[in-house]
């Protein structure tokens, strides 16, 4: 009987997505992963995510301060003493990462590394700086293979990396804030709309607000959810403020009021002004809510227009405030395509399936056959 794969995933951020990822691959794989503690204790109650293969879960405090800093080298032994065939980790701008993989390169150990934005977002958000250009190129010059979101993430990260050596693999940004299973999908509240995330300017809560006041001028029956946290909040709030039809959570949103707010939109909206993936619109899929987005970066290759959302230019609050009165005065349209949302979110957009094509590369990469 052939030898188990063995992975080891590294993750100071993206804790849900992580853990989902490794127990999918669990089925195949022994799979050990490292979680920050902070990021963990912020996301989706990740006790509540059915697991039907055991993986191992090792929780460190990656923080600078205090006792913290001990934590990067705890998670070095953590990766090599569970002796892995292959490491995968986050390409995240930030010193744990960097440091982590700068330590294990000498090892020799293939590196997957999870590229989520290949190029900055144009007003906030991943950001950058010398120093983050700096510790993303020691990343991607360490990876084996890089995977993305998409295949027009593929092509942004070969524009911005044309020396890249390894192999791109497109690997999809699976679902998010899946309600447990025990839980049933609850109804929609009517005419709700949900914005949700950090409020960057790339967002586009700018455009999103003139929609909004487009549709109440239309007359279009509605309820706008905005919840999150940002600069952006803090610019329009006033603004947002005197909209009757706004209501606005600018603080922390716990995981339970988190699924709670997703499953009681009729559609969620994500009018990006440039954009890679999308943690938000894997959390609608999840939760079978269908989206209306702007055609911009990857997200064209998650939604397909009238099938599982609707697509309309980014910038364009016109074509945003026309998209979501479709969806907000045809019943049939917002079932529809919450169908669709709901099949994506089983199909390309599973875990189990996602972790079975990452399956190869890493096979690939340890010298096994499949």
């Amino acid at each position: 009987m052939a030898k188990r794969l063995r992975v080891a995933i590294y993750a100071p951020h993206f804790a849900e997505y992580s853990y989902r990822l490794a127990s999918g691959l669990a089925h195949h794989c022994d799979v050990r992963l490292v979680l920050n503690r902070k990021d963990a204790n912020q996301q989706w109650e990740l006790a509540d995510i059915a697991v039907t293969a055991p993986f191992e879960t090792r929780i460190r405090d990656l923080s600078l301060r205090r006792g913290g800093a001990i934590g990067i080298p705890a998670s070095f032994i953590d990766i090599i003493s569970f002796r892995p065939d292959v490491i995968h980790c986050h390409e995240v701008p930030e010193i744990y990462t960097s440091k982590l993989i700068q330590l294990l390169r000498p090892l020799g150990i293939p590196l997957v590394l999870t590229v989520h934005d290949a190029i900055p977002h144009s007003e906030g958000g991943s950001g950058t700086s010398p120093r983050e250009d700096a510790w993303r190129g020691r990343m991607r010059a360490a990876a084996s293979i890089v995977t993305t979101h998409g295949e027009s993430c593929i092509a942004d990260f070969h524009r911005a990396s044309p020396d890249f050596k390894g192999e791109t693999v497109c690997s999809m940004h699976g679902v998010l804030m899946v309600p447990p299973d025990k839980s049933s999908f609850t109804e929609p509240e009517s005419g709700r709309i949900l914005f949700f995330g950090r409020m960057w300017a790339y967002k586009g809560l700018d455009v999103f607000i003139d929609a909004i006041d487009m549709l109440a001028q239309r007359g279009v029956a509605h309820e706008a959810i905005v919840a999150g946290r940002g600069p952006e909040m803090t610019r329009l709030g006033a603004r947002m403020e005197a909209m009757p039809t706004v209501k606005t959570i600018n603080a922390y949103i716990s995981p339970a009021d988190t699924g709670r707010l997703f499953q009681s939109a009729t559609v969620v909206a994500l009018p990006y002004k440039d954009a890679s993936q999308s943690g938000v619109l894997a959390s609608a899929y999840g939760n079978a809510r269908p989206v209306v987005a702007s055609a911009t970066g990857g997200i064209p290759d998650v939604v397909t227009d009238g099938v599982n959302g609707l697509l309309v230019p980014p910038g364009d609050a016109t074509a945003l405030a026309d998209a979501l009165e479709r969806v907000l005065t045809s019943n049939s349209l917002a079932t529809t395509l919450a169908d669709g949302a709901r099949q994506t979110a089983a199909g390309p957009l599973n875990w189990d399936h996602i972790a079975e094509r990452l399956l190869g590369s890493y096979h690939r990469l340890a010298g096994r056959t499949v």
